[in-house]
């Protein structure tokens, strides 16, 4: 007997309902008023990954009253906390006491009858991650590293974002419980935005002069010369550069330290990184012509995720990508390998003789994000298929679209 519930706060209230001034319920009456499935998860952060991946999620899947889908990142320990709870997932856990709080779970999990799911997004290996990345020190030693293996081979499965990240994670780590979730895009934060007219239009205004917008962090800079300069856009650099007068180059979060001249002179026009509630209407305000997501060859890069093309083909806005497995969801006709390639395909996609095309492919590009929305039941329908269902389970019909 697990005894009286430990979730009742002072004002009466518990996961499950309202209770004002009502006695605190014992868990077989909790049991009763939880009338849809629990699934509990531990989120790493509350900016980009943990919306991604865990907090957009569980906005819909709350919303279809398949299941309640609470997170946290409060260690919860005492087992009366996990009754009627289908799923536990854990993201991005690699400290020591996070690996001991994963090991408590895994005790109590026969017990509660819950499965648990380690989620990640990113390659948390040092040796994989380039040193001009701002973010490797957090990753860069060994307790990091042994922990994530650890943790990740106590779960039951793992969840990532892409075909080359789940193979990479099978290799580092030997768990072969891996399951590809792409990052779907929630209609209610990009995808109402476009505006058709306003697309023709600002091509119009701009036909002299288009804009062709980077967007990124930071993260992709060598801004302590740790690479001698080569990073996410040392190639394409000089090119940029060299085409300032020809395009109107904008840049949202940071910007290339070699190219900061150009920005103090306003040559280059530069806006700072925006919150999550703010970054969509910011893009689209911008009316920008051309989007780039330039990329260096490696493992870190080959397991990200193509979002940055798909929130481009939200707004209408075709998108240039670096030609590697990370973006093969976007023609071939909109990738690129070296920095004459790139300028051959902006020359191209943004010569005014060229407009009807232009104006023609917005509809497919369109329709490529409609394809990856959040909302659509495909999509929220994988997620809740790895909450609900077992690794390798036959009834995962939507999940195999990924494989």
């Amino acid at each position: 007997m697990l005894g009286p519930s430990p979730f009742t706060s002072p004002f009466g209230v518990s996961p499950f309902g309202t209770h004002h001034n009502k006695p605190e319920p014992t868990a077989p009456e909790l049991q009763k008023e939880a009338t849809a499935e629990r699934y509990v998860n531990f989120v790493a952060d509350y900016s980009g990954c943990g919306h991604w991946r865990v907090l957009w999620p569980e906005l819909i899947i709350n919303s279809t009253g398949v299941g309640l889908s609470q997170s946290t990142t409060a260690m919860v320990a005492d087992p009366r906390w996990y009754q009627g709870v289908k799923c536990v997932k854990v993201q991005r856990q690699c400290s020591t006491p996070q690996k001991e709080f994963v090991e408590h779970l895994k005790k109590i999990q026969n017990e509660m009858g819950f499965k648990i799911i380690y989620e990640v997004d990113d390659v948390v290996f040092r040796e994989e991650i380039p040193d001009y990345n701002k973010f490797k020190p957090a990753f860069d030693n060994d307790e990091v590293r042994s922990n994530c293996i650890d943790i990740i081979n106590l779960c039951d499965e793992v969840t990532v974002t892409c075909p080359f990240m789940r193979d990479l994670y099978r290799e580092k780590t030997g768990k072969q419980e891996i399951t590809v979730v792409p990052n779907f895009l929630p209609q209610f934060w990009m995808g109402n935005l476009f505006d058709g007219k306003q697309v023709a239009r600002s091509h119009e205004v701009n036909k002299r002069k288009p804009r062709v917008l980077y967007t990124g962090s930071g993260a992709h800079y060598d801004v302590d010369n740790k690479t001698g300069g080569k990073d996410d856009l040392s190639h394409v650099r000089d090119y940029i550069r060299s085409t300032v007068n020809k395009y109107q180059w904008v840049f949202v979060g940071a910007f290339p330290p070699q190219l900061v001249d150009l920005v103090q002179s306003r040559e280059i026009e530069f806006h700072p990184w925006q919150n999550l509630l703010e970054y969509p209407g910011k893009i689209a305000s911008l009316n920008v012509q051309l989007m780039i997501a330039p990329l260096e060859v490696n493992n870190f890069n080959r397991a990200k995720s193509d979002i940055k093309f798909i929130e481009a083909c939200a707004l209408g806005i075709p998108c240039l990508c670096q030609d590697m497995c990370t973006y093969s969801t976007a023609p071939s006709d909109l990738r690129f390998g070296t920095s004459e390639e790139l300028s051959d395909k902006i020359d191209t996609i943004l010569a005014w003789k060229n407009r009807s095309k232009y104006y023609g492919n917005i509809s497919k590009l369109r329709a490529i994000a409609d394809d990856r929305l959040l909302e659509d039941p495909r999509n929220i329908g994988a997620f809740i298929e790895t909450l609900r269902t077992p690794y390798g389970d036959p009834s995962r019909k939507l999940l195999s679209r990924f494989e």
